[in-house]
């Protein structure tokens, strides 16, 4: 008897109890696999849509990008000009801004910590290069400005404070500008009264 082949009609319920069987597990394979299939469409339809709505957020993330490369190089080229025209208030900041940066950030990334000096950093090459500190000595208001002495926030108040007096007086200017000439334009009408 070959493999592939039925055994032969003769009748008996063998035959159609097989027959049934292959029959309902062919209907149960095929409900299997349809629903398979649909299981499928439908999971391709979710991934579709989320695709489509990564899609949507990254072009909503390009246009931000690329209006925030627009707004940055609009500063950038204002920043430049600036500086070009008005040099001194420009250094006069950035060594304000360098003071307040100093201790908490330039004077640990030289090696000064609240602990002491840190082996193998600048700071501890300084300080054994000099081997005795003296009192009142560079190294010594260096050092304590880190370790939150009063050089660090003499240093750090001279920086906010130079940041501010410059912001005053930039309010200032503007005043003038914008009220001052109104203020010019009313004394000389009342003068020629």
């Amino acid at each position: 008897m070959e493999h592939n082949k039925l055994p032969p009609n003769d009748g008996s319920s063998s035959r159609a109890t097989l027959e049934k069987k292959m029959s309902s597990a062919a209907a149960l394979i095929y409900t299997r696999n349809r629903a398979h299939l649909a299981d499928n469409i439908v999971l391709a339809h979710q991934k579709l849509l989320i695709s489509r709505t990564h899609l949507t957020t990254l072009l909503r993330f390009g246009d931000n990008l690329a209006y925030i490369q627009a707004q940055l190089t609009a500063y950038a080229t204002f920043v430049a000009r600036y500086a070009q025209t008005h040099p001194g208030e420009v250094l006069f900041a950035l060594l304000c801004m360098v003071c307040i940066a100093t201790v908490p950030v330039i004077l640990p990334a030289a090696g000064f910590a609240s602990t002491g000096p840190v082996a193998g950093t600048l700071a501890a090459i300084w300080q054994s290069a000099i081997s005795v500190v003296a009192a009142g000595s560079p190294f010594a208001i260096v050092q304590s400005a880190a370790m939150g002495g009063v050089a660090g926030t003499v240093i750090t108040g001279v920086g906010a404070a130079g940041l501010f007096g410059l912001a005053a007086k930039k309010v200032g200017e503007w005043g003038r500008e914008r009220w001052g000439k109104k203020d010019e334009k009313e004394g000389k009408n009342e003068k020629e009264e």
